[in-house]
Order: C-alpha cells, then sequence, then structure tokens
C-alpha cells in the first residue's frame, strides 16, 4: 500500500492516469444516474395524472368523465367535462381541491391566466360557470400545463367512474412506452463508451506499470501483494470520481428537467433517482474499475518475464457479434409476446451483447488492416502504422472503441428516427383542412346555431353491411351531399340522390354509430354509385333520401372556418356541445410537431454525448499509446526518424481500424435499428420501416472524431526527445 502511493505521490504519469480515471468514472456515475432517473421522472408524471385514466370504468361509477384534446394559440389543453351520476362524496386526488358541482370550473394556473388574457368568445367560453380554484402541482403533468375540469348537469358520453381519485400511474402506455424503451436503449448505448473512456483512462500507464510490477513480483513481491498495490493505485481515483459523479448528478438532473417532452419541462424533483440506486450505482462503479485493473494483471502475477509479450487475438471473436445478435432478436420475439416490467430485459442485454461483441471483434480487424497494409504498402508512417495494428492489435484498437459505439449508436439512431416519425399522428386527408368536425354527438344543436353564424352541417356516421361473406363493411356518412362537400375532401356532387363510394353498396344495410341509439336501415337493391376521391377513413357518402328512417339524425357536426373565425367557432362547439371529440386538423399537428420535436431532441442528445465519450476516450487511448511506447519513440527519434514521420504514423495507426471497423458497426446498428423498430411499431400499432442515405452519416462523423482525437497525441509526441530513451 505504501508503494502504491508513493508512486501516486512522485510519479507524474500516473498521477495524469489518476486524475482521468476520475474524470471518467465521474462521467459515468452521472450519466448512469441521469438514466436510471429517466423512468422515475416518467412515473412521477404518471402518478400525478392518474386521475385522468377513466377508461375502463365503473358502469354506474359515481360521476361521467369525458376527457379530449383542445388546443389554442398552438398549445394543447387538457378538458375534463364531469357530471354527477348521484349524491355523496367524489373522492378527489392532491391538486384537486373539490368536485367541480354544475356551472363550476377547475383549471391550471397557466391556463387561468391565459383565459384571463383572452377574450371570451375565442377561449372563456370553452369553460362556462364560475372558476372555483386553481389546480396544484399534484395533479399536472408538468409545469404550464393547460388543464380544465368542467362541471355539467349531465354528461351524455362520458366514462362511468367512482372519482377523480389520484393513484399509482402506468407510464408504459402508447408514446410513453416508446420513451421508456428508448432510456432503456440509451442506458446500454451510452454506458459502454463511459466504460471504454474509463478504461482507455486506466491503460493510460499499463505499459510503464506492468514492467514495474513485473520487477516487483521479480524481486519476491507475493502476487497478493501486487493485486494490492494495483487495486489502491487504480481505487484513488475510482472512488473520486465516483463521490464526485454523485455530486455532480443533482445540478445535472435540474438541467434535465429544463428538457421539454409532451409539450412541457419537469418539475425539479422528477429526475431524482432512489437513494438505493444512487449508492449502488456509487459503490459498483469503482468496484468495477478496480475488478478490471486486477483482471489486467493475469500476465504479470503468473509469468513476470512476459508482461510485455503482445497478446494475440484469435477470429473467433467475430462469432460473438453472430452471438449477440441472435440473442438480441431472441429478446425482440420474447418482447413481443409478453408485457410488464421485464418485457424488454432480453432485449437490452441483446443490445449491450452487441455492443460489446464489436469492442471485442474490433482487434481482429485491426490485426487484418495491419497485416493487408504491411504487406501491400512501404512507405514509412504507413509501414510503422501497419506494423503497430497487426503486432499490438489489442493496444491499437483501445483509441477506436468509443468511436465505434459512437457509430454504431449513430446508425442506429437514424434508422429508427423516419421509422418513428412515420407514426407520429399527423393531419390526414379526411376532413377539409379549415374545417372542426365534432363526433359522437347526442345533443341538441340549437345552443350552437345560436353561438355561431358559420354554416353548420349534420351528419350521421356508420357502416355499411353488403352481406359478402368475411367482406370488410365500409365506413361512411350519412348527409346532404352539398353540406358535406363543404368539410369532407374527395367528394364532388351531382344532381339528385345517390351514393358516393369506392365500392357499391347497393342493397346493404346501414347501422349507425355513435352514443345515440342505433339506427338500422337498408339501401334499396338499386342506387345510382357516383365515384368518391376521399383518401381518408371515410369510404363513402350516402345522401339521406335513400335511407328511410334517418331523418333529423345526426351523431357528427361538421363547421367550415375561417382565418377569423377559427378560434371562435371552436369555441362554440366545445362549450355547448360537452364531452364530444373534435376533430381539429391544427390540433392534431400541434400534437405529432410535438412529438416529433421530442423525438429529434432526444436523438440529437443521445448522439451528442455518445459522440463526445468517443472522442474523450480516443484522445485519451491515442496520448496513452504514445506515453506507453515513449522509449521505442525515444529511440527511432535518436536513430533519425523524423516526428513529422511519427506524427503521420500515429494517426494512421487510429484512423485505419476507425474506418474498417465503423462500417461493419454501421451495418450492426442499422440491423439492430430495424428490430428495435419492429418493436416500436408494435407498441403503437402502425408505421413505416423506412431507410434513408443519413444511416451512413455516422461512419463520416466517426472518421472526423478519430482524426481529431489522433491529433491530440501530436503534443505528446512532440514532447518526447532521445533523452527519454536514456531515461527509460
Amino acid at each position: 500500500m505504501r508503494i502504491a502511493l508513493a508512486v501516486l505521490r512522485r510519479d507524474r504519469r500516473s498521477q495524469v492516469a489518476t486524475v482521468l480515471v476520475a474524470l471518467g468514472v465521474m462521467i459515468a456515475v452521472s450519466l448512469v444516474l441521469w438514466l436510471v432517473a429517466a423512468p422515475n421522472g416518467l412515473q412521477a408524471r404518471a402518478d400525478r395524472t392518474a386521475w385522468r385514466d377513466v377508461m375502463g370504468g365503473a358502469e354506474k361509477g359515481a360521476i361521467s368523465v369525458a376527457l379530449n384534446k383542445d388546443s389554442f394559440d398552438g398549445k394543447l389543453i387538457e378538458r375534463f367535462d364531469v357530471a354527477r351520476n348521484k349524491q355523496g362524496d367524489v373522492p378527489v386526488a392532491k391538486g384537486i381541491a373539490k368536485f367541480p358541482e354544475a356551472g363550476e370550473v377547475l383549471l391550471s394556473p397557466a391556463l387561468s391566466d391565459l383565459v384571463r388574457g383572452t377574450p371570451a368568445e375565442k377561449l372563456g367560453n370553452r369553460f362556462p360557470g364560475k372558476q372555483i380554484g386553481e389546480l396544484g402541482p399534484e395533479a399536472l403533468k408538468y409545469p404550464g400545463e393547460l388543464v380544465a375540469i368542467i362541471g355539467h348537469d349531465r354528461i351524455e358520453n362520458g366514462f362511468q367512474v367512482a372519482g377523480l381519485a389520484g393513484g399509482t400511474g402506468s407510464y408504459r402506455d402508447d408514446y410513453h412506452g416508446m420513451l421508456y424503451l428508448l432510456t432503456r436503449v440509451g442506458l446500454v448505448v451510452l454506458v459502454v463508451p463511459c466504460l471504454v473512456l474509463v478504461a482507455s483512462a486506466a491503460r493510460l500507464t499499463a505499459a510503464k506499470r506492468e514492467r514495474r510490477l513485473a520487477a516487483l513480483r521479480l524481486a519476491g513481491a507475493s502476487p497478493r501483494q501486487v493485486v494490492v498495490m494495483t487495486a489502491a493505485e487504480t481505487a484513488v481515483g475510482a472512488v473520486v470520481g465516483s463521490v464526485l459523479g454523485v455530486v455532480l448528478a443533482q445540478p445535472f438532473s435540474h438541467i434535465t428537467a429544463k428538457i421539454p417532452w409532451e409539450g412541457g419541462t419537469w418539475y425539479p424533483g422528477d429526475f431524482v433517482p432512489s437513494t438505493a440506486v444512487v449508492v449502488a450505482v456509487a459503490v459498483l462503479a469503482p468496484v468495477l474499475v478496480v475488478a478490471a485493473a486486477i483482471t489486467g494483471l493475469r500476465r504479470v502475477v503468473q509469468k513476470p518475464l512476459a508482461a510485455e509479450e503482445k497478446r494475440q487475438v484469435r477470429s473467433w471473436r467475430l462469432l460473438m457479434i453472430a452471438g449477440a445478435m441472435g440473442v438480441f432478436f431472441l429478446g425482440i420475439m420474447y418482447a413481443q409476446q409478453v408485457s410488464g416490467d421485464n418485457q424488454f430485459t432480453v432485449v437490452l442485454l441483446g443490445l449491450g451483447a452487441v455492443a460489446f461483441a464489436l469492442v471485442l471483434a474490433g482487434p481482429v480487424v485491426t490485426a487484418w488492416v495491419g497485416r493487408f497494409f504491411v504487406s501491400r504498402w512501404h512507405k514509412p508512417s504507413t509501414l510503422l502504422a501497419g506494423r503497430r495494428l497487426s503486432g499490438d492489435p489489442v493496444a491499437a484498437f483501445r483509441g477506436s472503441a468509443g468511436v465505434v459505439i459512437a457509430v454504431f449508436t449513430g446508425s442506429m439512431a437514424l434508422t429508427m428516427l423516419p421509422g418513428l416519425a412515420s407514426q407520429v399522428p399527423y393531419r390526414d386527408d379526411t376532413w377539409n383542412e379549415n374545417a372542426i368536425v365534432a363526433e359522437e354527438v347526442a345533443h341538441d344543436l340549437t345552443p350552437l346555431r345560436l353561438q355561431t353564424s358559420a354554416p353548420i352541417v349534420t351528419m350521421l356516421d356508420g357502416r355499411v353491411d353488403t352481406g359478402g361473406e368475411g367482406s370488410y363493411n365500409p365506413y361512411v356518412v350519412v348527409g346532404k351531399c352539398a353540406d358535406v362537400a363543404k368539410v369532407l375532401n374527395g367528394l364532388k356532387c351531382g344532381s339528385g340522390p345517390a351514393v358516393y363510394s369506392h365500392s357499391k353498396l347497393d342493397g346493404g344495410e346501414f347501422s349507425s354509430t355513435g352514443p345515440h341509439d342505433v339506427v338500422t336501415t337498408r339501401l334499396p337493391a338499386q342506387v345510382e354509385t357516383r365515384p368518391f376521391d376521399g383518401h381518408g377513413r371515410i369510404s363513402g357518402v350516402i345522401d339521406p333520401e335513400l335511407l328511410p328512417g334517418v331523418e333529423g339524425k345526426a351523431s357528427m357536426v361538421g363547421v367550415l372556418t375561417s382565418a377569423e373565425n377559427r378560434e371562435a367557432v371552436h369555441t362554440a362547439l366545445i362549450g355547448t356541445l360537452p364531452g364530444v371529440r373534435l376533430v381539429d386538423g391544427e390540433q392534431r399537428e400541434l400534437y405529432g410537431d410535438t412529438l416529433m420535436e421530442d423525438l429529434e431532441r432526444a436523438t440529437i442528445i443521445g448522439l451528442s454525448i455518445a459522440a463526445v465519450l468517443g472522442g474523450i476516450g480516443a484522445a485519451v487511448a491515442a496520448a496513452g499509446s504514445v506515453i506507453d511506447r515513449r522509449r521505442t519513440f525515444g529511440a527511432l527519434i535518436a536513430a533519425g526518424t523524423p516526428v513529422r514521420v511519427l506524427g503521420h504514423a500515429l494517426r494512421r495507426e487510429v484512423m485505419l481500424p476507425v474506418f474498417a471497423v465503423t462500417i461493419a458497426a454501421c451495418g450492426a446498428g442499422i440491423v439492430v435499428g430495424l428490430g428495435l423498430l419492429t418493436l416500436a411499431r408494435g407498441l403503437v400499432g402502425h408505421g413505416e420501416m423506412p431507410l434513408t442515405p443519413w444511416v451512413l452519416a455516422p461512419v463520416g462523423v466517426g472518421m472526423v472524431v478519430a482524426l481529431v482525437a489522433a491529433l491530440a497525441c501530436g503534443p505528446v509526441l512532440r514532447g518526447i526527445s532521445p533523452r527519454d530513451y536514456a531515461a527509460e
């Protein structure tokens, strides 16, 4: 122990290595704590909004709740129309002062401020009644969220629930499940370059340490003493780095809380991991670093005279990639079959295995590249680089490992992003972009007609059963063609009643849908069918004269708006038809844009971190390779080799294996990205899997990062002189 501490006090290179180990462990610990806190943030949001989960409520609940998304001035609004079904106390969650009775309203603070500063006909009239209070942060998803709870006498099409009570929510639904998967993937692919960085820092003086320990072994030191020396020397930097990482994680969590997701930022306490997780990570990180350092002493302990022998690599390492890919795709199949907390466990194990397999297989490719250039190239700098790559491929590849993982991560992310983008719900082509359509209408429309002078189009939606075995029942609307054409895309009307459809519906039975009583009637056996060019979810339009018994029935209301009256019409619709679902193209665009921005932001942050970690790891490893070969370079310089030639050789040592291995890493990233995209499609049930040329961009970025990292060894090389050879 005293010898180890004496080395740290007196050897400058060991001190530099210890500082770099501390920095590497600090970055790794803070990054891991940040990523493992992400599910905590999601869970905190889910718990605060658990009162909003009204799906699958009781058949005869105490209250009725209709939930809808609303929008105003480019901002999304969560709206809850409620009505009491029976007397008695209604349980409410924290942050909800009381259950709003008919004529009472609860608004979030941000929405309350917005209502006060906006003309009532544009916003305030959407929430009729007296505001009795504001929602507290315990009931909001994020600061500044726009939420309204409006009390009514009755709700026509609401869910029956016991109350607005909180509890433990689930964040693994729909796109929340996508974020859950992305945070887990980020944890795996970002921890690997952290480990590479720590390993590069720990190996900064590996050659000199091995010679020193081998000499001590030959002088009579026991294996235990050698192990304790190494553990003590490594533990100093690892423990300091772990403590600094825990300290850094706290302000880092506050910075993370400023990153928006789903339209808003986070509360500061959301991104705080549990005490048990903090302790586990803080203890495990230095233990793993020390264990890795001790594991590398096998040759020194067993064969001190062979401590400087170069390690040979075997081609079987390449089989590790195939095995890891097999585990990954088995995990994909398993995750598609099950659900729950362990759904993605095997997938993530396979993903981590693929990343480590690329690192393990890298030296094999590095050795092949070295042999190729030695046999075919005779330029001094390239020949020196080739000899290094073929003679010690493990050490030569060490600087490339972080860059390879960054390229793998980038290709995987850029493979997934276009596919995820195709799953984002944007405006479809069903309705006119200037139309607002209310669905599931069972209300008297008189108040709406009094509220707005805009033309109102009434429709009845339903399906037509054509009687064919196994045939698809098309979804249609019943309404006067001239009126429906104002709000529905692709409809061109002719004179007289007719059916406008993609296919023949003669003699088919029409059954209405919606919250009202079902209307069933049959089309005539012979009816004129005219072409319908719509490309949305509606397959046809039927003039009401062809369906007896549907007169006066309506389940959908559409209004064509202009830029001047859009907000007023929107307010009139939602204010007079509480509980209906509004199909508003602008609102859907807002939701899609918000989600796409979130995915792009998460991708940029992850790739930036991976690139920075890979670059730092490569720079540290490149500088370490010069320090380890100080005696060799001193001898070459003493023999007359120009420093410029050695600089070219060092850059080629870094660049040549990076170019070869990153191509393989890019291919692996594309394959893994397609697998993860298949799993993500299963979470939301639709979407495409397109590939773009951008998936190759990480290879170019990796080459640039490697070149910059290789330049970092220039100052170290220029500091070597023939005196270093004599000193060694």
